[in-house]
């Protein structure tokens, strides 16, 4: 797990990953200010904001998320229909 999002509770750390994958709209500024109004220190908020890309990108395996997993993570390939490996 990411060591600088480790202390997030379950529920804060449910809402950063849903902004991540699905708020396409806010620009990265926007977003940093969403998640420290939200609970997030700036270091947190800034360390979730680097993982942007990959959750816009990819839909994962729900417990196997680039923040939880790292390099174990799991994506879905939409050639195959299953989730492998980043």
């Amino acid at each position: 797990m990411d060591p600088i999002l480790a202390l997030l509770p379950a529920s804060l750390l449910q809402f950063v990953e849903d902004q991540l994958s699905n708020n396409d709209v806010a620009s990265d500024a926007e977003l940093l200010d969403h998640f420290i109004s939200n609970g997030l220190t700036e270091e947190q908020a800034q360390q979730a904001l680097r993982y942007r890309s990959q959750y816009l990108c990819n839909i994962y395996l729900e417990g196997f998320t680039p923040i939880l997993k790292g390099a174990q993570a799991r994506h879905f390939n939409p050639y195959s229909r299953q989730f492998e490996s980043d």
